[in-house]
């Protein structure tokens, strides 16, 4: 959990978690406020971790009702994707539509998909910890 830490969370961040003992390391290293589930949906600071099992909902939910299944080696991608839905799922379609037509115009070409259908496929997995 450090090591996705260190490369992923700004210094000086505030984590929000439930009691889940994985977190216990990140109070060293960050400013971590818990909310304990068994006793409450949110602490008497006003902290939760509501947010994040939003996400979490949204993206088990794509898993089993749009894909169905993907493996660790391209979980990065599915979960980019989840959060980019999760970020607009308030805009128009029409919006969302001119947002990807841009993006996809000032994006070179991906080395990691580029031939993907020929057999180029990744080998190792981007998240390892």
């Amino acid at each position: 959990m450090t090591k996705l830490a260190d490369a992923f969370v700004t210094a000086g961040s505030t984590i929000c978690a439930d009691e889940a003992n994985a977190c216990d390391p990140l109070h060293a290293m960050f400013d971590t406020r818990r909310v304990n589930h068994q006793n409450e949906y949110r602490a008497d600071d006003s902290t939760t971790n509501n947010l994040a099992e939003s996400y979490f909902a949204g993206f088990r939910r794509m898993q089993y009702g749009q894909v169905h299944k993907f493996g660790n080696l391209y979980l990065d991608n599915y979960a980019n994707e989840a959060a980019y839905r999760e970020d607009t799922r308030r805009w128009a379609n029409g919006d969302i539509f001119n947002d990807i037509g841009k993006k996809c115009a000032k994006t070179r070409t991906s080395r990691a998909w580029c031939g993907y259908w020929q057999g180029n496929k990744r080998l190792t997995e981007r998240l390892a910890a």
